[in-house]
This record gives C-alpha cells, structure tokens and sequence, in this order.
C-alpha cells in the first residue's frame, strides 16, 4: 500500500463552487473519500474571480521556503475551479475578460510549477475544472427573490448570465490546462453528457438555483474526479493508501505505543 505524511493533503481552491461544504458537496465527499488517508483542505471564496485568485493563493500555499523546512502540509494535489464569476456578463463586478481569464489561470499555475516562484511546489499535481453551465432563468429568479428576501434597496437585478458565454470559459479553460501541460476535468462536458443535453429542464436536477450545484450535481462531479484521480495516480487511490494511525485491532494492549511508532500490520480498507 502507497503511504503518505500524516499532514498532506488535497487542497480545493475556487470559488462558491468549491466553497460549499454541505452534505454531498464536493469537499464533503472528497473528505469522507480520504478519510484517515490525506486531509481535504477547502480553499472555496463565494464570489471570487480569477482575477482575485493569484493574491489569495499567495496566502493560503505555503511558501517553499517554510514547506522545506518541514513546517507545513505538503499539498498533494490542487484543484482550481475559477470561471463560473469570470463568465458573468460585462458590466458586472465580477467580470474578468476571457483572454485575461486564461492568463490568470496560467499565472497560478506557473506560481506552483516555475522553480523561480516562492511557492514551488513540483510534487504538487495540479488538476483544473471548467465551470459547469448556467440556466439563466432559473438563476434570475433566484437573484430577483434574495432581492425581494433581503428589503434590498435600488433597482432589482437584471439577466447577468448566459449559457453561451460561459460555456466559452469552460472551453478555454481546457484550453490553458493543455496549453500548460496539466490535468484538466472538463466538468462543463461531463455535466451535459450526464443530464442528456443543455436543455434546461435536463440540467435543473443538477442545480438548485440555476448555478449553484445540488448533492447530484456534485456527485457528477465527484465520480469524474476521483476515476481521474485513480486511474492517473493510483498511489493517491485511498484504497491504496495506508490509514493514519494503525487500525485499533493492530494496538497491542501490553504495549499500545509500539502501534504508534509504525509497527503495525496492513489491513485490506473496510476491514472491522
């Protein structure tokens, strides 16, 4: 069995996407998935772009310097999920031009790959997703009732998203990822496959408010990321993986910290 630091970890870096951690999200299955085998880091900023990426990444990825000094998890994999706020429409806060969208993806990449970056990280494999589409009247809807929820002042909001626009996010994205040589899920195609087509009344069981994804949603997304993952790196297959800590029928009751010093036996996952 493959074996791994106590402290390493996955992190998942991204936007309201990666930032939910309700039952069936996608840090919550990762979580349950690797359970005793690599802590699940959630690095999820509702609202982000990838414009605000790259500053936010040079707080939360530990910087070589102190990673080397045995300081801090080593981050086996990296997830980066941004495009869902960047594909907003012009004129909105949060829109990033697609040109400059790609650049920022390869700048966060090259802060992880470039050995000049102070967050080199080589062991660190870099996995992008694309963002899946939007039903544009189902997100409206949602956006016009907060609005009415909230008593919120000014004009009620107005149409911001279109399916068609993003879905060029989504394809540029798997754009950079072959560009720069890293690993990509093309969640965006994965999503359409699943529901049988773009067809809003085909995708609604996947979000509930038009952009934001149910626990099914998820779990399409879980299953192309953990088949990739395996299939890829099967080392960091959790059923491959040593559990941290032995397994309590492995605690010899005489002498219970020899255990603790790694003398254990290997035991087949599951095993009770």
């Amino acid at each position: 069995m493959a074996s791994a630091a106590y402290t390493d970890c996955i992190l998942l870096f991204g936007d309201s996407l990666t930032q939910a951690w309700s039952p069936g999200s996608l840090a919550q299955r990762m979580a349950e998935h690797y359970l005793r085998r690599l802590d699940i880091v959630n690095r999820g900023y509702g609202g982000y772009n990838s414009d605000w990426a790259s500053p936010v990444f040079e707080q939360i990825f530990t910087k070589a310097s102190v990673r080397e000094a045995g300081q801090s998890q080593a981050v086996r994999i990296i997830t980066i999920w941004f495009g869902a706020n960047d594909a907003v429409l012009p004129g909105q806060r949060q829109h990033v031009p697609l040109e400059r969208y790609k650049t920022n993806l390869s700048k966060l990449i090259s802060l992880i790959r470039s050995p000049a970056s102070e967050w080199y990280s080589p062991q660190t494999k870099i996995i992008l997703i694309n963002p899946p589409p939007v039903i544009e009247t189902a997100w409206h809807l949602s956006s016009l009732q907060k609005w009415r929820d909230f008593g919120s002042k000014g004009d009620p909001p107005t149409p911001n998203r279109d399916r068609r626009v993003t879905k060029q996010y989504a394809e540029a994205c798997v754009e950079v990822a072959k560009a720069e040589g890293v690993d990509v899920i093309d969640f965006w195609n994965t999503l359409v496959q699943r529901a049988g087509g773009e067809e809003p009344e085909r995708l609604a069981p996947f979000f509930y408010d038009g952009l934001h994804l149910t626990a099914e949603g998820y779990k399409v997304l879980f299953e192309a990321l953990k088949g990739f993952i395996n299939s890829k790196y099967p080392e960091l297959n959790p059923e491959t993986m040593e559990m941290r800590m032995p397994h309590w029928a492995d605690v010899e009751l005489d002498a219970p910290e020899k255990a603790f010093e790694g003398v254990r036996r290997r035991r087949l996952i599951g095993e009770l």
